[in-house]
């Protein structure tokens, strides 16, 4: 077998919806029509998830959003929740799309040291208490470097739009409320500026929580029902929906079915 071959796309490849000059398509039809479309393009979606919802379920619901962006030469840039891991988003993902692919296109930012020798993760591992301040400013300067590197291997060369995932536990379990406030609001603005889609993901009993809405331009509220994940609409307002393999495309296609 040529050496190239173990980097050919996986055998169910993904056709992408068009996205339009206005909003990004969240790769589920049934989604786009609750949405009006799609994702506005520079907008910030949040995600307010209860307890009952586990990285399975974040799966099923975003996994066509990142091929969807993937498979047009778009990166994703994330930073996961804690009970997720690099290398098991990557394991995910390249079910349905090639290795090379994923680590040409999407960079995963952790702050603590894991998976870090692979070129897909970007580590921003915080400075030890005791540094100086001056070895603070360089750490500072260094971990600027390394997103600025990372920004530009998700753009590509035609610096296309691309997913930032954020996950609001991490940076306020790290930084405290006020802090992840500030990070996320300066994050928020620039991606409007540039037409990059921001995805928080919000648990319940974070401080940053009432800041988080204020920015959103889309909420989506997402629980785990007897018959598993419901999506209901806060901004736009639709009414749940059931999230299930679309049963005639199969996995990673999803349809949306009305909730009773």
């Amino acid at each position: 077998m040529p050496k190239s071959a173990k980097h050919d796309e996986p055998a169910s490849t993904w056709t992408p919806i068009p996205d339009t000059p206005e909003r990004f398509s969240s790769g589920i039809p049934d989604f786009d029509r609750l949405l009006g479309g799609g994702f506005p393009r520079g907008s910030h979606a949040l995600f307010e998830m209860d307890e009952t919802i586990e990285p399975r379920d974040r799966s099923l619901l975003l996994t066509p959003l990142y091929l969807n962006f993937l498979y047009q030469s778009r990166g994703v840039l994330a930073v996961l929740p804690s009970r997720e891991t690099p290398h098991g988003f990557r394991a995910d993902l390249t079910r349905w799309v090639s290795r090379r692919r994923f680590d040409t296109r999407v960079r995963v930012v952790v702050y603590v040291s894991e998976d870090t020798e692979v070129p897909y993760v970007v580590d921003l591992s915080k400075s030890r208490p005791a540094d100086t301040v001056a070895a603070k400013k360089r750490s500072g300067k260094e971990q600027m470097a390394k997103m600025v590197v990372a920004e530009k291997a998700v753009m590509g060369v035609r610096e296309k739009p691309f997913v930032e995932m954020v996950a609001f536990e991490i940076a306020e379990m790290l930084f405290g409320a006020d802090v992840a406030t500030r990070m996320f609001f300066h994050g928020v603005k620039r991606a409007r500026i540039v037409g990059n889609l921001v995805l928080g993901l919000l648990r319940p009993g974070l401080g940053c929580a009432d800041a988080a809405r204020g920015n959103a331009d889309v909420i989506l509220g997402l629980h785990r029902g007897e018959l598993g994940l419901v999506v209901r609409g806060v901004r736009p307002a639709f009414p749940g929906h059931l999230v299930v393999v679309d049963p005639r495309l199969g996995a990673p296609h999803v349809s949306f079915v009305p909730a009773t």
